[in-house]
């Protein structure tokens, strides 16, 4: 069971690790190499994974990126069995991680090869409270969570200014799988609280394309094989 830590609960060894690992995935041959080409994954807005793109997405929103952040994580462990992909926890440490700080990488993707831009508002006075989020784990329906984790969701890509404010290239910055490990852990939260409320999806929608996974597979992280740490 890989237990994902908080980015300010990390070792130095494992901040090291993160940031040899996705080194590696990132330099591994081809142009673009199968980590490029699954970060280009989330320019294809035909997965219909966010809440802007209508009903149905704002169901997948959750269980989509669930996924996606599975898959760079079994990327990583390939390489190395004990990495894992932490969470930055917004709330209580309201600052891009001192130690990823300096990590902008360029990344080999199937267009002109990217560089991570960032400039954050310095200082912060943006990034979503305790008090905010405590609001929206309180919502007892599981389309109204989604709506209110919506908005934090936003506002730490858009606060991060570069890269991460482009909902198609936000994860050619390492930081996003960061910032969606703690939107994922979130709702792992909420589901405990509320358990049996899930996304409501038929059919193909079920589907969290391109990848076989149905959002019934991906409802419980234990069953995935991870957990969150404190």
């Amino acid at each position: 069971m890989a237990v994902r830590k908080r980015a300010t609960a990390m070792t130095v060894a494992e901040q090291n690790r993160f940031k040899n690992v996705v080194t590696q995935l990132i330099n591994a041959p081809g142009d673009p190499n199968p980590y490029g080409n699954l970060v280009w994954r989330h320019t294809n807005h035909a997965h219909n994974m966010h809440p802007f793109m209508g009903t149905v997405a704002t169901q997948r929103f959750l269980p989509w990126h669930r996924v996606y952040v599975l898959k760079i994580e079994k990327m990583g462990q390939a390489i190395d069995p004990l990495f894992f992909i932490p969470y930055w926890k917004w709330t209580t440490q309201p600052v891009v991680p001192p130690w990823l700080a300096t990590f902008k990488p360029t990344i080999k993707v199937p267009s002109p090869n990217m560089t991570v831009t960032r400039n954050p508002p310095r200082p912060n006075t943006t990034l979503p409270t305790s008090a905010q989020i405590n609001t929206v784990l309180a919502k007892t329906t599981f389309t109204s969570f989604v709506v209110a984790l919506d908005a934090p969701h936003g506002t730490v890509h858009n606060w991060c200014n570069g890269t991460m404010s482009s909902t198609s290239f936000s994860p050619v910055d390492p930081l996003f799988w960061l910032h969606h490990a703690e939107i994922d852990r979130l709702w792992s939260l909420w589901q405990v609280a509320h358990p049996g409320l899930n996304p409501s999806l038929t059919g193909a929608n079920r589907i969290m394309d391109p990848w076989p996974e149905t959002e019934v597979q991906v409802r419980s992280i234990a069953t995935l094989g991870y957990s969150y740490g404190p």
